[in-house]
Formats: C-alpha cells, sequence, structure tokens
C-alpha cells in the first residue's frame, strides 16, 4: 500500500491547536503582543507579558519564533 492509500485509510488523526487559536481571548491577547512587537516592545518582554498575565504556557523561544513569523 503507498503512504498515499494509507493516509486515506488510517482513522487516526493528529492535530494540535495553537494556544492563540484556543479562544477569542487568547487571539486578543496573540494579537496585542505582535503588535507591541511591530512597534518595538522586546520579544522577552512580550513573551513575559503573555506568560505572566494571559497564562500561556509556551516557553519564550516558542514565543519568539511566532513573533518573528509574524514579522516576516
Amino acid at each position: 500500500m503507498s503512504l498515499a492509500d494509507y493516509a486515506k485509510k488510517d482513522k487516526v488523526k493528529t492535530g494540535y491547536t495553537a494556544w492563540r487559536e484556543l479562544n477569542d481571548a487568547n487571539k486578543t491577547a496573540w494579537n496585542e503582543a505582535v503588535k507591541g512587537f511591530k512597534s518595538g516592545i522586546a520579544a522577552s518582554v512580550v513573551a513575559r507579558w503573555l506568560q505572566n498575565e494571559k497564562g500561556c504556557p509556551l516557553t519564550d523561544a516558542t514565543i519568539r519564533t511566532q513573533l518573528a513569523r509574524e514579522v516576516d
């Protein structure tokens, strides 16, 4: 069986929902974080704000990577 055929028949679904997509509050916080980052607020400050004030479970490195992708 080819991989394509196997994938069509495979019933196990994996998936991950990003923290920022879990609810409206997270989306709003993430949008504010991106806007702040783009305006010159350091990524480390943005990461601490998301973690400490908004309950974001992501690591500093993950947040920085995601912020950088938003700018590109």
